[in-house]
């Protein structure tokens, strides 16, 4: 069973127009009509988070459940936004030094906790061009309303679609990184079930994308992992930490990276979005 989307294209189209017309507040109170739908009658997320929940310690409470669900929206929401209009939206750094050093190239890990897609506008400025490492071809009518919007500096940013297949998107990457760019990619989700990595996550053993971690270490390229936590209402705080790759293994570097993630779910527990059970996966939709 893979992950499911959730949300229409028209559900987008009218969110926007509202908007547009009323303004970021109204949108804001309107979701929490849609996160209250999502709360009532969507078992599977209810499910997927309850495990979660259940190895951070915390009861999934209905409150609980239904300010995840609206940090959520309010992610994609912001999502449009920051390529709209990002001057609307306020980001503040922690560690900003550590994704300055990727100056002359590297490796940048995202997860599936916060709005990782909606700093990249604000980042693109202070380093080369960034390459986003994702499946770009196969996805649905809302990213092409996305892609229908109108982008600020968009000419740094790169996507190398694994849609093309592995071999092609190896080149481009090892491309990118030769031409001393930087290279974005998913750390927390299993793209390719031969490629995966074992480490410890919250007390259970599991498997996470090996490719970025294998990468970095054959290339020798700076890795830091980035995380984008919405604080409050178009106010997200961008957390970069480094990670060292001098004399360690695969498996050490990817430890280290869960490590982090693990400090930064502590805190920001309820912008997990990673929408299926993570500790028992099933068959895996990558294209979420």
């Amino acid at each position: 069973m893979g992950v499911k989307k959730y949300g229409s294209a028209l559900g987008h189209k009218i969110i926007l127009y509202l908007y547009k017309l009323l303004g970021y507040r109204f949108v804001s109170f309107i979701l929490n009509f849609v996160a209250l739908y999502y709360v009532l009658f969507t078992r599977d997320i209810k499910k997927s988070l309850e495990s979660y929940y259940e190895h951070l310690g915390v009861p999934l409470t209905f409150i609980r459940y239904f300010k995840h669900i609206k940090l959520f929206a309010l992610s994609i929401f912001d999502r449009f936004i920051s390529r709209m209009k990002p001057d609307t939206l306020v980001f503040e750094h922690d560690n900003k030094e550590a994704f300055l050093s990727l100056q002359e190239g590297g490796i940048v890990l995202l997860s599936h906790i916060g709005g990782w897609a909606t700093a990249g506008h604000s980042m693109q400025a202070d380093v080369p061009p960034m390459n986003i490492v994702m499946f770009e071809s196969t996805q649905d009518k809302i990213s092409e309303l996305e892609k229908s919007k109108e982008r600020i500096n968009e000419q740094k940013v790169k996507i190398i679609d694994l849609a093309k297949g592995a071999i092609t998107a190896n080149i481009q990457i090892a491309n990118a990184l030769m031409a001393k760019e930087v290279v974005a990619m998913m750390a927390d989700r299993v793209v390719d079930e031969r490629r995966v990595v074992e480490v410890m996550f919250l007390g259970t053993p599991i498997e996470i994308n090996r490719n970025p971690f294998d990468i970095a270490h054959r290339f020798k390229k700076p890795l830091v992992a980035a995380f984008v936590l919405l604080e409050k209402e178009q106010h997200y705080k961008l957390i970069f930490k480094e990670i060292s790759i001098n004399d360690r293994t695969v498996e050490e570097i990817a430890q280290e990276y869960i490590d982090i993630l693990t400090k930064i779910i502590k805190i920001y527990p309820n912008q997990w979005y990673n929408f299926y059970d993570f500790f028992n996966p099933r068959k895996i939709d990558v294209n979420k």
